[in-house]
């Protein structure tokens, strides 16, 4: 785990203390902005052909090569790409096909930069990882996925580190011992819903307007004959 770190941080670290670079483009290709910085950085690229669009990185300044690299990948992920590790080369594509790629898997919150799917798992030790996963469907960002391993409590995020990091403040102030007032509070609500549930299993369908009596569907049409 930590060695597949260290190769994506080598990598974009490459020269750093050497040369720096420009980094001043307006509504360029992407395809353009990474080449430049492949050849300075002598990093090795192979772009999916899907990868297109433009970005803009304003720097009146030149650069390092470690600032670059992370304007880089906050671009890319902006425009729905990722960057995948194999060996020596960075591989980039659409973030929902780099989800099935070689990503890093860790148990520890990645560094913020830079910019990058990572697919983490969380134990909870007081909260239920499924009903987190029920009840905050939307923690993921738009090209995250989330899933649940009940049996160890666990669950599995792939995701953008940025919203990671977002993720992780959330799930540290739910992840707490709850407090014996919210539990009555809790109960009481559960209490409630369990018995208006039970009240309409008992009385049938609630009616459309005051004073009509229960709405029921109507009888199948007989078949033709």
């Amino acid at each position: 785990m930590k060695f597949v770190v260290m190769i994506l941080l080598s990598l974009s670290c490459t020269a750093f203390a050497q040369e720096k670079m420009k980094m001043n483009y307006v509504n360029e290709e992407i395809t353009k902005v990474i080449e430049a910085y492949a050849k300075v950085s002598k990093t090795k690229f192979i772009l999916d052909p899907g990868v297109r669009g433009k970005i803009t990185l304003l720097n009146p300044d030149v650069v390092t090569q470690e600032e670059a690299f992370n304007q880089i990948s906050t671009a890319l992920a902006i425009n729905g790409y990722a960057i995948s590790t194999q060996g020596d080369t960075l591989v980039v594509r659409s973030a929902r096909n780099i989800q099935r790629d070689l990503l890093l898997v860790t148990t520890e919150l990645p560094p913020l930069k830079p910019e990058r799917m990572v697919t983490w798992f969380v134990t909870f030790k007081n909260i239920s990882a499924t009903q987190v996963n029920r009840d905050l469907r939307i923690l993921p960002s738009k090209d995250g996925e989330m899933s649940v391993y009940e049996a160890t409590n666990q669950m599995i995020i792939t995701d953008y580190v940025s919203n990671l990091h977002r993720v992780a403040a959330i799930l540290k102030e739910l992840d707490k011992p709850v407090d014996p007032s919210a539990k009555k509070f809790v109960d009481a609500s559960r209490a409630e819903r369990k018995e208006r549930q039970a009240k309409v299993e008992t009385d049938g369908p609630k009616p459309k307007f005051p004073g009509q009596g229960p709405v029921f569907p109507p009888p199948p049409r007989p078949e033709e004959k």
